[in-house]
């Protein structure tokens, strides 16, 4: 929102806000805020003349607010997680424990920069999707990638096919034993 056109207006929201920071050394009012902004009124009727542009003028309440947010984002710090920022920090404690002897935390250190920069030589795990898989032999193959073997042939496929039978098969039965005890005890 640009500033208001009224220019009594902007001053007012503007003084509002700076009470608001507590910048002055006297105690916020906003009857002070009216007499910056240049409106006249003694006593007790600045604040009530103050309230009254508070809350009828919808327009200088939500200037009020926006001052506010933007003064709020100049004292948020801005963080940095960067790979650079990180690197830089996590070098020097390494060097830190270095100079200290301290094996442990040199260790904890290089660790994280190994995570941070992961090595381009190290081979990089994927995960395999099964929810993909439109059949038995997408998921023989699946399960034969996510061991490794990148390219599975169809004879290693059909044995992965038959060997997860046999895993669902054992599974079945442990489950059947299960409720053929709990019958037992009912």
């Amino acid at each position: 929102m640009p500033a208001l056109k009224n220019p009594r207006h902007e001053a007012f929201a503007q003084a509002i806000v700076a009470g608001l920071a507590n910048g002055d050394k006297e105690p916020f009012s906003r009857g002070r805020a009216y007499h910056k902004a240049g409106y006249i009124a003694q006593g007790k009727a600045a604040d009530v003349n103050a309230h009254r542009l508070l809350t009828k003028a919808n327009h200088i309440f939500e200037r009020v607010r926006e001052l506010q947010a933007e003064a709020n984002k100049r004292l948020e710090p801005k963080l940095d997680i960067s790979r650079e920022r990180i690197g830089r920090r996590l070098d020097k404690a390494s060097r830190i424990a270095e100079q200290q002897e301290n094996a442990a935390n040199m260790v904890a250190a290089e660790l994280g920069l190994a995570k941070v920069f992961r090595r381009l030589d190290e081979p990089r795990t994927t995960e395999v999707d099964f929810n993909s898989a439109k059949s038995m032999h997408d998921i023989g193959r699946k399960l034969l990638q996510s061991v490794g073997f990148k390219e599975p042939d169809d004879a290693s496929i059909r044995e992965a096919i038959e060997l997860n039978d046999t895993f669902i098969d054992g599974l079945q039965a442990i489950h059947q034993r299960a409720q053929a005890l709990t019958l037992g005890q009912a």
